[in-house]
This record gives C-alpha cells, structure tokens and sequence, in this order.
C-alpha cells in the first residue's frame, strides 16, 4: 500500500546554477535530495534553468526515476515552474495513474523527502484536500538566521491575512515555506496562473494561485511535517553580513505580498517608483548636494520597515 501510495506521487522542481560557494554547496544538496526520491521509487520532474554544467547534468541524467526539462526559450520562474507541472501531468496520463498527487518543492529541502512526510501530505489530498501546504515545526524555524525568520514569520502573517479576506475564515499557511502537494484540480490552478501575463510571475507564481483556489471554494489546508534545514546550507547561508541574500529576501517579501494584492505593499511600489527615479537623477548628477539623496535612501528604508 505504501509503495502504490508513492508511486502516484511525482515530485517537480527547478535547478540553476551559478559557480559560486551557495550554488556549489546547494547542488550537494540536491543529489540528497534526488537520491532519497530514487530510493523510495518517487518518480521527479526537474526544470534546468539554466547555468548548470554538463558534469552536473551528466549526474541528474543518470537517475532512471527523474525526468528533465530543458529550457528551450527564455521565460519567467513561474513559467519554468508550470513547463515542468506540465512535465509532471503528462507522466501522470502516460504511466495511466488514475489518482497523481503532484509536489512542488525547492531541490535543497532533500529533508522533505522521507516516506514519513510524503506519505503524510499524500494523505491530506486523499481526505479531500486539494491543495495541501506544508508547514515548519519550531525546530526548522529556531534553524533559520534571525533576519529570514523575522522576515518570513512577518510575511506569513499579513499573506494569511489577505487570504482570510478572500476565504472569510481564519487562514494559518506556513506561505513562505514552499512545498506543496495537489491533486489534478489544485494543479489546474498553478498551470493558470498568468494567462493573461499581468503578473509579475515569479515566486508569486507558487503562492497566488493558492489564493485564486480559495477564492473558488478549493479546499486548502495546511500540514504540520518534522522537517530541518541540510545544515550545510544553513552554515553556508546564514552569515547575516552577506548583503546579497539579504536583499533577496527583502526583495521577495516585498514583491510577494504586493502581487498577492496586499494594498499597502501596492502603496508602497507606487511611491517608491518615483522616489527611485529620483536616486536615478541625482545619482547621475555628481554635482548636486546629495543630502536630499539621502534623505530619499533614508525614507524608503523606514517606510519599508513600517509596513508590518
């Protein structure tokens, strides 16, 4: 029973690649990652996008569970995203799987995949979840450097209280944590998400649709799952002085919860675009007193931590 279970579950995901320590020690990772799904007889759909060497395909291509997707065209994160659902379905009717579950998760959580928590969130779509979202115990969070967990329990808290607008309920989704299972109704909402390309379709495009789920009466839930961080990337990640992570977390905060429709984020990227536009100026001027360059700097920065 449990290896019927997991034979209907197929795993999606997307790999790039830079040649630097983070992405050298992520892609560590990975293959812990893939070698647990093979193990368990988990079938995996992987999107390359891009950046990764040949010696690192070689190794992925050597895997009899896992089904690579190249990037033939440029197109945005959540386009990867849904190329590689696509992927995933098409096995799914291929291999006459009458009931898939489909999960989304970043290759780096190898911790995710255990027969324990696969068979945990298998089971939520089985009671009738379409969407189940996976979320951190204290342990994982207590793992994570002091700036992203403020950053992500902060995020959290004002997404679910967008979706309770929308749900006209009480929503507790860990949002910021990224795996996720569904069934062939949860997935037609991810496959859709930007068909009108409004959107800014990047990591949004993993998150919104679960909004757009609950705006139709789609069941979502969230489930609990003992899980940690590979403690080699949190060794690797957590140095608080590295400004190029930092910036990225702000960025996806900020950006997330703006596409999600939260109004003061959408406030906030209205003023912010001509406060920049004005950096732009006088940072092209060097003659100017640039005290008023400051003052702007110094306005976005508080204006950025006011919005809780």
């Amino acid at each position: 029973m449990v290896q019927e279970e997991l034979k209907n579950l197929i795993i999606y995901t997307g790999i790039y690649y830079q040649d630097n320590e983070t992405y050298r020690t992520r892609s560590k990772i990975w293959f812990q990652t893939f070698d647990n799904a093979q193990k368990l007889g988990v079938r995996v759909v992987v999107r390359n996008d891009g950046g990764l060497p040949e010696s690192i395909l070689e190794r992925i291509r050597a895997y009899s569970n896992i089904t690579i997707v190249e990037k033939t065209t440029p197109n945005t994160l959540g386009g990867g995203r849904r190329e590689a659902l696509q992927r995933a379905i098409e096995i799914a009717y291929k291999k006459n799987i009458e009931n898939p579950v489909f999960l989304w998760t970043e290759p780096e959580k190898d911790n995710l995949i255990t027969e324990e928590t696969l068979l945990k969130m298998i089971s939520e779509i089985r009671n009738g979840t379409h969407i189940a979202v996976a979320e951190r115990e204290e342990k994982a969070w207590n793992q994570l450097p002091e700036l992203q967990r403020w950053i992500e329990k902060r995020a959290n808290e004002r997404a679910n209280k967008i979706a309770k607008s929308v749900a006209g309920s009480e929503v507790e989704l860990d949002w910021w944590f990224a795996p996720k299972a569904f069934d062939r109704i949860g997935a037609n909402y991810f496959l859709k998400y930007n068909s009108k390309k409004d959107r800014l379709d990047l990591w949004d495009a993993i998150m919104f649709p679960i909004v757009d789920a609950m705006r139709d009466g789609i069941k979502v839930k969230g489930v609990s799952i003992d899980f940690l961080y590979n403690q080699s990337q949190i060794d690797n990640e957590s140095d608080e002085s590295n400004k190029e992570i930092k910036i990225k977390r702000i960025e996806q905060y900020a950006q997330i919860l703006k596409e999600l429709g939260d109004s003061k984020w959408e406030d906030f990227f209205r003023d912010a675009k001509v406060e920049l536009e004005r950096i732009k100026e006088l940072n092209r001027d060097a003659s100017e007193d640039h005290r008023e360059l400051k003052e702007i700097k110094t306005s976005l920065v508080k204006k950025f931590f006011k919005l809780k």
